[in-house]
């Protein structure tokens, strides 16, 4: 193939290529939802949750093949007694012998779906900091 032949190629590849991503259509972040209101009383839930430091018993389930060592988290059943929508089921498929699977159903946080309740507990707070702020002014002021 000659150079020019490449060039002519190269040429039709990006003019496609342009073609195809012009016609993409965008819509914002804000339009895809719908029923959007603010995350209220944050803190209330994050003072229900428990943070745990633990280790998985491995000796107990070591087919499901669990990570080792010191973890942190919250209890997934503890969790769905205060957001439910943060947990899901997951199934854990694990072999019990030649030829024979098992699964085990385990509840399982949405660690990402928690950072919107914690921006907003962090949020309540500052609110309560600053309006405690603005009362010790006053009363260094009288």
């Amino acid at each position: 193939m000659t150079i020019n032949k490449i060039g002519v190629a190269l040429a039709t590849i990006a003019s496609a290529f342009i073609l195809n991503t012009a016609s993409a259509q965008t819509v914002s972040d804000k339009q895809l939802k719908k029923n959007s209101e603010p995350i209220r009383n944050s803190l209330s839930y994050v003072n229900q949750l428990e943070p745990l430091k633990f280790e998985f018993d491995k000796d107990k389930y070591k087919q499901l093949n669990l990570p080792s060592g010191t973890q942190y988290g919250f209890s997934a059943d503890d969790v769905k007694l205060i957001l439910p929508e943060l947990v899901k089921q997951d199934n854990k498929w694990y072999s019990a012998g030649k030829n024979n699977q098992r699964t085990v159903t385990t509840g399982t946080i949405d660690y990402e779906k928690l950072i919107p309740i914690l921006v907003g507990a962090i949020k309540e707070q500052q609110a309560e900091i600053n309006e405690l702020r603005s009362h010790i002014q006053q009363l260094k002021s009288k």
